[in-house]
């Protein structure tokens, strides 16, 4: 009779095979997960930053240019055509700096009409002032002619009055002459009168002659006042901002040429987000930047328009220019809005704003471990932001652009 025998030691090690299998499986699920949720970075590829505590001086960015107070807007004072430019924007120029050049034939014929106009005006002035003294003069020889008859009349009445006393002449006779020398008298009073009343009449016509020389004076000043504005100058010491004209160009009164404005007296305006208007108020300190030094500022007025997503503020500035400060020049400008004692703060991370809620990943000290961290951001200055919580002072974060590992709570930094 056959006897079956088990074989135990087959079962035991299927069973042995068993659990190594699980383990393996076990240990596999394991890596996967790891590799899931921990990625490795290099520690060259990230730039971290240091949690801080203390004066926190808020700021608004924004850039702009200089402008200049004292500005020239020059126009054509009359219809011309540009024959000349002599100077272009950017230019230095003294009030007497020629700009450019107008032509017009027109104005120029009306400066020679104007001037025999004047000269016409005046000839005719110094032959009145003639035929007055020539009338004059011969008012004056029949006065003297008068005069003697007079004379004459008075004395014949003196020697007839003894002789008419003495019978010698009648009496008849002594009246006659005595009629003549009443008569000559009151001609003669005449006669003076008349002189006196011709020399007022000789005055009032001469002013009226100096009158339309005047006129004729003022209309001659007035179109060479017009000729010598077609020579275009700057008027003022500054520089050239601007050229409105083209060689060849016909311009018409009023037309705008050129604009210059001082180089003493600047003032700044920038463009600051609208994002961050109610944090600028008048009497805020400002810091220019014109890439060749600083200036300081204090803000003079918040423009209240919005435009293209922005709103101007004007800066009146409060020290020395830099050395190539000029109307026109391209400027950055920071307005520090508030102070915050005992902030805790980091220098700015990428793709993070102010007053937002972002996850940033804080370095483990004690490992080459990051985690994801939540963080609540208050405001910002131009280099750094306030952390109103999830941080504590000196726990270091990475403040690159992580958004391609936001699905990991872990990341691994490699040397």
């Amino acid at each position: 009779m056959d006897i079956k025998i088990e074989k135990r030691s087959n079962h035991r090690f299927k069973s042995w095979q068993l659990i190594v299998g699980v383990s393996a499986v076990l240990a596999l699920c394991g890596f996967v997960f790891t590799r899931d949720n921990t990625v490795q970075v290099s520690s060259s590829e990230i730039w971290l930053g240091e949690v801080k505590q203390g004066e926190l001086q808020q700021s608004v960015g924004g850039f702009g240019r200089l402008k200049s107070q004292d500005t020239r807007l020059l126009t054509a004072y009359s219809a011309a055509t540009v024959e000349e430019i002599v100077l272009k924007p950017g230019a230095l120029v003294t009030p007497d700096s020629v700009i450019a050049v107008l032509v017009d034939p027109a104005i120029t014929q009306s400066v020679k009409a104007a001037e025999r106009a004047l000269i016409q005006a005046q000839n005719q002035l110094l032959q009145l002032q003639i035929n007055q003294q020539r009338e004059l003069l011969e008012q004056q020889s029949a006065l003297e002619v008068m005069r003697s008859n007079q004379e004459s009349a008075e004395l014949e009445v003196s020697a007839q009055e003894q002789l008419a006393e003495q019978g010698v002449v009648s009496q008849l006779e002594f009246k006659r002459s005595l009629l003549a020398h009443r008569q000559l008298t009151r001609q003669l009073a005449f006669e003076v009168e008349r002189i006196a009343q011709l020399s007022e009449l000789h005055a009032a016509n001469l002013v009226i002659a100096q009158s339309s020389i005047d006129a004729q004076q003022e209309a001659l000043d007035l179109v060479k006042e017009t000729e010598s504005r077609l020579v275009v100058r700057a008027g003022i010491a500054g520089v050239l901002q601007s050229l409105s004209i083209e060689l060849g160009q016909s311009v018409i009164s009023g037309q705008q040429l050129a604009l210059v404005g001082s180089m003493d007296s600047l003032y700044a305006i920038l463009d600051i987000p609208q994002s961050s208007m109610q944090y600028v108020e008048v009497g805020q300190q400002v810091e220019i930047d014109t890439r060749n030094g600083a200036m300081s500022g204090q803000v003079a007025r918040v423009e209240p328009l919005i435009n293209n997503g922005t709103i101007q503020v004007e800066v009146t500035l409060t020290s020395e220019l830099t050395d190539n400060a000029r109307p026109e020049l391209n400027i950055a400008g920071t307005i520090y809005t508030q102070t915050l004692e005992n902030a805790l703060y980091i220098q700015k991370p990428l793709n993070v704003a102010n007053n937002s809620t972002n996850s940033l990943y804080r370095v483990d000290d004690d490992s080459n471990l990051a985690h994801a961290t939540t963080l609540k951001f208050g405001i910002e200055t131009k280099d750094s932001i306030q952390i109103v919580s999830g941080a504590s002072v000196s726990q270091r974060f990475i403040l690159s652009d992580m958004s391609q590992w936001e699905e990991h709570d872990t990341i691994a930094i490699t040397q």
